[in-house]
């Protein structure tokens, strides 16, 4: 039996091998992908890349004398000292051997990749996720002085290197104040769109397969995977030629999967960022949507018994901590009774007596 099929490598050493590949500058926007997945998928998971990187951040400011000595006696323990260990043992141990030695490595033996004379500070190198929970916010400051606000349930990934600040929101909603550098792109990739800053402030809210983007100072330049294959045979009418739109201060862009292009109107920019101060605004959005962002904050939870509603139109304003008051209203506006089940959720079904279960929009 092959021991790589029984002996699995330790998060230690896979959090090694991440922390490794992710300060390299040929990251794809699918690998960073993976690392959330794997962060996500164990909270140890997240616990151990973080210790890697804090050990980075202090190997770092050794000797590089001190630290090349680290090193070899990483890799070169006489072998007498220690028991012989079974071939799986054995397996393993090189693994871990190899995998720790990659993160002490990359800071002793490369040294050039973390800085250079005119690269990026090596203060500002950095890779990390943050994960948010439900009804909480966090906000952020990252390496370069940019600022992110994070939503709740919300989970963005960051990769500074030399050359690109790469981000990835997975799901849910944040805001970006962005340090202006010309020199080093600050990239936020969101689904199916790559979101570049221009000397920006905008909000990023991804609820499903839908994407909005505002800006709220500045501009953003806006690329849309999903137009690009879609015009593969031809010019897509979604993007201008080059692929990308620029999106200016008080514009909206949304992506949709219902949509192979790009749809950009005005937009309030105050509205956009009222999540950060306890409310969340919609205009003329779907009660799917609206509900699938309550969830988000809400300390109860919303369902949709019944999927003929998912798409009434509503326009109005939640605030954080009076959802009860808006389940109040909504059952006074559209064909809908909210029943609460013993667990504490509140479901919501079908009035059958409404004559017109799509009328004009709600206004709250």
């Amino acid at each position: 039996m092959n021991p790589a099929d029984t002996f699995k490598p330790t998060q230690t050493e896979q959090a090694s091998l991440w922390w490794v590949r992710l300060r390299e500058d040929d990251v794809a926007p699918e690998e960073i992908s993976r690392w959330l997945d794997w962060c996500q998928s164990d909270p140890a998971n997240l616990r151990a890349f973080e210790r890697i990187e804090s050990l980075g951040g202090r190997l770092a400011a050794l000797d590089a004398e001190t630290r090349a000595g680290m090193v070899r006696e990483l890799l070169g323990e006489p072998e007498a000292r220690r028991k012989r260990p079974s071939r799986g043992r054995r397996y393993l141990a090189a693994v871990t051997g190899f995998a720790l030695a990659a993160g002490l490595g990359a800071i002793v033996l490369t040294g050039a990749n973390l800085w250079r004379p005119g690269a990026a500070d090596p203060a500002a190198l950095q890779s990390i996720s943050y994960v948010t929970h439900k009804a909480q916010i966090e906000d952020v400051s990252l390496a370069d002085g940019s600022r992110v606000a994070i939503g709740a349930d919300s989970a963005l990934a960051v990769n500074y290197t030399q050359a690109s600040r790469n981000l990835q929101l997975k799901d849910g909603e944040a805001f970006f104040e962005v340090e202006h550098n010309p020199d080093r792109p600050f990239v936020v990739q969101v689904g199916r769109l790559k979101v570049i800053a221009v000397g920006t402030a905008f909000n990023i809210r991804k609820t499903g397969d839908k994407i909005e983007v505002i800006v709220t100072h500045g501009a953003v330049d806006v690329e849309d995977g999903a137009s690009q294959l879609a015009g593969a045979a031809g010019h897509s009418p979604g993007l201008p030629k080059d692929g990308v739109i620029r999106v200016a201060a008080g514009q909206l862009v949304v992506a949709d999967r219902g949509s192979p292009s790009l749809t950009v109107r005005p937009a309030d920019r105050v509205a956009a960022v009222s999540w950060r101060t306890g409310s969340m605004s919609f205009l003329d959005e779907d009660l799917g949507l609206v509900i699938a962002n309550l969830n988000r904050y809400a300390g109860r939870e919303v369902q949709i018994a019944d999927p003929s509603l998912e798409h009434l139109r509503f326009t109005g304003s939640v605030v954080q901590g009076h959802e009860d008051e808006w389940l109040a209203a909504i059952q006074k506006v559209f064909p809908v009774t909210a029943r609460e089940t013993a667990d504490g959720r509140v479901l919501l079904y079908r009035r059958v007596e409404a004559a017109d279960a799509h009328g004009p929009p709600a206004s709250l």
